[in-house]
């Protein structure tokens, strides 16, 4: 990513990839947190136009409120002044219906809720200290509430809603950042609370899925290892560089917090130092075409995920192994390239700095994660991918149509029936962009082979839908 300079970048929308998680996603097509620094983008004066900015909510007429970038406007005049002081809030709502019509434990339907709070402040912009050049703070946090429909209804591993875990009010982040370009190469290191899905195995595309097998991190790794992800956090530390033409190495290191640190009544507030070991995650990759050459974009990586703690075996949870380990490999690439069609309608997002995920087309995705530990992982084995067609109208250009499958392998040396068994996860949906700040998604789900076996396949129509304020 680029580096913040005097005014945090504009606010974009994640297209042929997508309030918060993983990497504080939002899923508006409206990309408000940038994926490595985790800083809010700041809305600069293309995106807010001049009506947004002179006027107050209650002045707006509706077509100037529906044609803006947010719900609430610029928060009569509030917005505009603390960001003309380095300091860029961001607030959004994202909903997750889904109901069971056939199949799974029992037949159900449950709405789960997240709100997302959220600032990053430029400290030389707020100070006008030339020596904070580069230097920033962020700080979330994360309001969920609402009933899973996996874990009360279906019974199957891959939640069907993937904005359900920890649900309450807590801290997602509080850190000290530092972005700056040195010798044509970008570096970026954050130090605080954070957490390792915010900066790996995330990315837009996987969020525009409402199955939690694909949205924010391929949960896999959560199966495999004790890897930190949202709407939790750590303490840790992330450095990355990245070249000129798209190759970068990432590296983090993060305290592996004890169940009591993570759960819901504790808020996110417990930052002692009394975790139960320590996880160090490493990524090299190459960002293809992420520029404005109109050529296809795309991305190859791979990873390493390792724990040092007390993980209990499957077979026997009294033995304990000290140390555990994940190998990773993802790719995206635009396979059919229909070009530029974007236009200059009010309603659509503007793109300034990724105008690579404008392009019309068809992109293929792939994710595999493999733990050799057989005794230790729930699922040792985990893969999924997909197919999303970008703008598959011409008059709908900010508009998705998402498929993805996943498949998990659970250990031969769980208990039956999840023993050498599996369990697989389709979606197929549609994101319909309403406007700059709000989408409503629907989508079927399928769940094949529902917790290894124990229940019967189940079928689920879901909506997501989500409003930036």
């Amino acid at each position: 990513m680029k580096a913040l300079g005097k005014i945090l970048p504009l606010v974009v929308y994640a297209v042929s990839s997508l309030p918060i998680y993983g990497a504080y996603r939002n899923y508006f097509m409206i990309e408000n947190y940038d994926l490595e620094t985790g800083l809010p983008h700041n809305l600069d004066s293309d995106y807010y136009d001049d009506i947004s900015r002179r006027k107050s909510l209650a002045e707006l007429t509706l077509d100037e409120w529906f044609k803006g970038p947010a719900a609430l406007g610029s928060w009569f005049g509030a917005r505009t002044i603390m960001e003309n002081n380095g300091f860029a809030p961001v607030v959004t709502y994202l909903g997750n219906f889904a109901a069971n019509p056939s199949g799974g434990r029992a037949r159900g339907a449950s709405n789960t809720s997240c709100f997302n709070l959220g600032f990053g402040l430029d400290l030389a912009k707020a100070t006008g200290l030339e020596s904070l050049e580069g230097w920033s703070v962020i700080n979330t946090w994360v309001w969920r509430f609402g009933d899973s429909l996996t874990n009360e209804y279906i019974g199957n591993a891959f939640n069907v809603q993937q904005n359900f875990g920890s649900q309450t009010m807590r801290l997602q982040s509080a850190a000290l950042v530092y972005n700056a370009n040195i010798a044509d190469f970008n570096i970026m290191f954050k130090f605080g609370r954070i957490a390792a899905g915010d900066n790996f195995m995330s990315k837009p595309i996987y969020w525009l899925y409402q199955n939690n097998a694909f949205d924010g991190n391929p949960v896999g790794v959560f199966k495999q290892t004790k890897f930190s992800a949202y709407p939790g956090s750590t303490w840790g530390a992330f450095a990355q560089i990245r070249s000129p033409d798209g190759k970068y190495f990432k590296t983090g290191v993060y305290q592996i917090n004890t169940d009591e640190q993570d759960s819901p009544h504790k808020h996110g507030l417990d930052m002692s130092f009394r975790g139960i070991g320590v996880n160090a995650t490493f990524e090299a990759g190459w960002d293809i075409n992420h520029d404005d050459s109109g050529k296809s974009p795309g991305n190859i990586s791979a990873g390493f995920v390792a724990d040092w703690y007390n993980a209990p075996h499957n077979d026997n949870p009294s033995a304990y192994s000290d140390f555990n380990y994940t190998v990773y490999f993802q790719a995206d690439y635009m396979i059919w390239n229909m070009g530029y069609t974007k236009t200059k309608k009010p309603t659509y997002i503007p793109r300034k700095y990724d105008s690579y995920r404008d392009i019309r087309g068809l992109v293929a995705w792939a994710v595999f994660q493999y733990d050799p530990n057989e005794n230790l992982a729930e699922m040792p084995i985990f893969v999924n991918g997909g197919l999303l067609f970008n703008a598959p109208f011409a008059s709908r250009a900010d508009d998705v149509i998402c498929f993805g499958v996943a498949y998990g392998k659970y250990s031969d040396d769980l208990p039956a029936p999840r023993a050498g068994s599996y369990e697989a996860i389709f979606e197929i949906n549609y994101k319909f962009q309403i406007n700059r700040f709000a989408f409503i998604q629907p989508n079927l789900q399928y769940v094949l082979n529902t917790g290894g076996g124990a229940y019967p396949d189940a079928v689920v129509l879901g909506i997501q839908y989500g409003m930036s304020f």
